[in-house]
């Protein structure tokens, strides 16, 4: 009875142990996973967290600068359409518009009318102005009768005094018979003035005052007259480019060759005749004003219009290139962000030259190979460390081909740039 007692409380023992050993692994285990998990979390949170700080930094594309044979399409200006002729229609006398003889916004000839002042009261001055000089005419016949008469008389029958009287009467009446004259002549002018006709021919604009309006010099203008064909177009060139266009001048005469494109696109290709070059270099951009003069048959070319101007290549010209979309604008001028060699970005200060397609010509502030931002611009600032995404710069923006493509422009190595220098 005592043995068999005494083993049920050996297996019991027994049985406890293993259930606190069993508990014991499973702690083990338990704890082992979540330091295990712990590590593992740890070192995937160490490795986001090296990468924000790489991704702190702004994320952009450059592209160096490069040389480009500027020559290889034509130079493009920015002009305005500018009528060689412009005239202001306005009154020289005082009257009451009796009528307005034309359409606005039609082509009027030189010559035409184009309002009529009612002109009763300026016939009826010119009717009382003959009058004047008939009257005038007469008195001067009666006194020159009456000095003939004197004249053949005796010296003892006629006093000295009267002969100077009567010598005084003729030529006061040969003045009035001249101021009479005048004064036809004057009334005939403001009756002539009456009719307001067109000195030009071109396109006339609205009528600023109507039929049954009193209008006086005062008045200002009562339409306004645009000569329509030919037109010239002004722009200004770099003193370089206009140095060019003399030389082309000199070979080929005042016309040459150019295209004109206007605001919808549309593109002209007419001769331009050498018109007018101002006399000196604006100091504050380094150009030179410049007309050229157009036919303008359609009418396509309208005063004030803004064309783009395309002139033929006179020579060969490298020069410095960036893309369009690396260029940026304050109240200061234009700029570019330079990456330098340790990623670090700042503003650099250019001067711009032409367009040349997606491409545009820095005459001065860069060098040749110099990195400029070109994409990202939105996201840096002056002294921030960037990202430079070498992949998309090689794949889009540093490609010849496809700039070549793009701009039109040759982009020439530093070996063919120092052979173009050589030739021009």
């Amino acid at each position: 009875m005592q043995n068999s007692e005494e083993k049920r409380n050996i297996e019991l023992n027994s049985k406890q142990k293993s259930g606190w050993i069993k508990i014991a692994v499973i702690i083990v285990v338990i704890a082992a996973a979540f330091y295990g998990y712990k590590a593992w979390n740890g070192g995937k949170a160490a490795q986001p967290q090296a990468t924000q700080a790489q991704s702190a930094e702004p994320l952009v594309i450059v592209k160096p600068v490069e040389k480009a044979d500027a020559s290889t399409q034509p130079s493009e200006y920015v002009g305005r359409v500018e009528a060689i002729q412009s005239v202001q229609v306005k009154p020289q006398i005082s009257g009451e518009i009796a009528k307005v003889c034309f359409k606005e916004g039609s082509i009027v000839k030189a010559g035409q009318l184009l309002f009529q002042i009612d002109p009763a009261q300026y016939q009826a001055t010119v009717a009382l102005r003959k009058a004047e000089l008939e009257q005038a005419n007469a008195n001067l016949d009666a006194a020159e009768k009456y000095y003939a008469r004197v004249q053949a008389a005796e010296t003892r029958a006629v006093s000295a005094a009267e002969r100077d009287t009567a010598e005084s009467n003729v030529l006061q009446g040969r003045a009035a018979v001249s101021q009479a004259k005048a004064n036809l002549r004057l009334a005939e002018i403001n009756l002539g003035y009456t009719r307001i006709t067109s000195p030009i021919t071109g396109k006339i604009g609205i009528a600023n005052l109507t039929k049954g309006n009193y209008v006086t010099p005062a008045s200002g203008a009562l339409a306004t007259i645009v000569q329509m064909n030919p037109v010239r177009v002004s722009y200004s060139l770099p003193d370089r480019d206009y140095l060019d266009q003399l030389e082309l001048f000199k070979k080929e005469g005042s016309v040459y060759k150019t295209k004109l494109i206007l605001s919808n696109g549309t593109e002209l290709d007419v001769p331009g005749q050498r018109d007018f070059e101002d006399n000196a270099v604006d100091q504050m951009t380094g150009t030179v004003m410049m007309r050229l003069r157009f036919t303008n048959d359609g009418g396509m070319l309208i005063p004030g219009e803004m064309v783009r101007v395309f002139t033929q290549p006179v020579k060969s010209h490298i020069v410095n290139v960036i893309p369009q979309t690396a260029v940026m604008a304050d109240e200061e001028g234009d700029y570019v962000y330079v990456v330098e060699a340790d990623n670090t970005a700042h503003i650099v200060r250019v001067k711009l030259g032409r367009e040349m397609g997606s491409l545009r010509e820095v005459t001065s502030g860069l060098k040749d190979g110099q990195n400029v931002v070109v994409a990202g611009l939105q996201n840096i600032r002056p002294g921030v460390k960037v990202r430079i995404d070498t992949s998309a710069s090689a794949n889009v923006y540093d490609s010849n081909s496809a700039l070549d493509a793009t701009s039109g422009a040759e982009i020439v190595t530093s070996g063919d740039s120092g052979a173009a220098k050589e030739e021009n």
